[in-house]
């Protein structure tokens, strides 16, 4: 029973961080540029992604698990840019991709069906998100028309997004594995007229 409960607290921990990070590549985006968000709250958010991070860190080095290892490092190098200097937040951000295409990639290699599918979208989207952070940091952003800049500049945002909160999917199956079986339970224990 106590090991059922760590998992489910590790699957709370990992889901809390994804979430802020998927949330956190919307911040900034044309869409919600008019949103200013005080910096207090982006700050707390992001401490509290990293605490998640460390638990889910300490649960997959313990249990020598692989793929919850690369989500892990990926949230807590991400967690990491805001309180790095200059030049290792694009290391740290290097870092965080990669760590969320090797979890995707160990999801595609080691699960099956819907749980494969969600690898894939978290494969693809880190990788676009890595190859599009890198252009928007190059001299192609410069021949960019300024009317399709803003659009341009939200796209590794609305990427980080889709990898994180495909990610949030898959970290959250051992939460979701009771509501799965209670559902079944019903709908076998309920009458067919």
């Amino acid at each position: 029973m106590q090991n059922i409960t760590g998992v489910r607290v590790v699957s709370a921990a990992a889901v809390v961080a994804a979430v802020v990070f998927g949330a956190r590549g919307l911040v900034g985006t044309i869409w919600l540029a008019s949103w200013d968000l005080p910096n207090g709250l982006l700050l707390a958010a992001t401490a509290l992604a990293g605490l998640a991070a460390a638990v889910v860190l300490v649960a997959a080095v313990r249990a020598r698990d692989r793929r919850a290892l690369a989500f892990a490092v990926s949230v807590l190098a991400f967690a990491l840019l805001w309180p790095a200097p200059g030049w290792a937040t694009e290391v740290l951000l290097v870092v965080a991709q990669g760590a969320l295409v090797a979890f995707g990639v160990l999801t595609v290699r080691n699960e099956e069906s819907v749980q494969r599918a969600f690898g894939w979208v978290v494969t693809v989207a880190a990788s676009l998100w890595f190859v599009a952070a890198l252009l928007s940091n190059t001299a192609l952003i410069l021949a960019t028309p300024q009317e399709a800049l803003g659009i341009v500049l939200a796209v590794p945002g609305l990427l980080q997004t889709v990898a994180y909160l495909a990610a949030t999917v898959l970290v959250a199956v051992p939460l979701l594995r009771p509501v799965g079986r209670g559902a079944n339970a019903l709908r076998v224990s309920a009458e067919v007229r």
